[in-house]
């Protein structure tokens, strides 16, 4: 089986609105995009890795995801997008903007769409596994901590 142009654009497309919506931070519109049988699978060994089996815990893990976007931590770009009869793949680069140096990755997204074009499957993979664990490791550790701090002060 070879795909047709026409499919081969429409998945093309599908992916920039995804980009485009995930970078705007507009989950209504992620939403749109989604199968209502999807499955996103987020590898790693963070408190965010694992397989989003709903629609509602998949746009939960995309809100967090999405808050590193609108704090100006996470800046990013589709290198090249490539469509197979199955598969379509994305390449992204992005940089990761921390008070005291900036980390720059790249990932591999998977997807598999259904016959609307809705994402019906999605991996993740970092190019840099340990890289993300230690950023969404100390994400969470000092967004605990930091709410701590306020507190401690109100004390005194």
């Amino acid at each position: 089986m070879t795909i047709t142009e026409q499919d081969r654009e429409a998945r093309f497309t599908l992916i920039r609105t995804y980009w485009d919506v995930l970078m705007a931070a507009d989950m209504a519109a992620f939403r749109k995009l989604l199968a209502p049988t999807a499955v996103i699978h987020y590898p790693g060994q963070n408190h965010m890795s694992g397989d989003y089996t709903t629609t509602d815990d998949i746009i939960g893990l995309y809100t967090r995801l999405t808050q590193f976007i609108k704090d100006g931590v996470f800046v990013g770009e589709v290198l090249d997008i490539t469509a197979g009869e199955i598969f379509t793949t994305v390449i992204l680069k992005y940089e990761i903007r921390m008070p005291i140096k900036t980390l720059h990755g790249r990932a591999t997204g998977i997807f598999i769409l259904d016959e609307n074009h809705l994402i019906k499957e999605y991996w993740l993979h970092e190019w840099n596994q340990q890289m993300i664990n230690w950023v969404f490791r100390s994400s969470r550790w000092f967004g605990w901590t930091m709410k701590l701090l306020p507190e401690k002060r109100k004390k005194k």
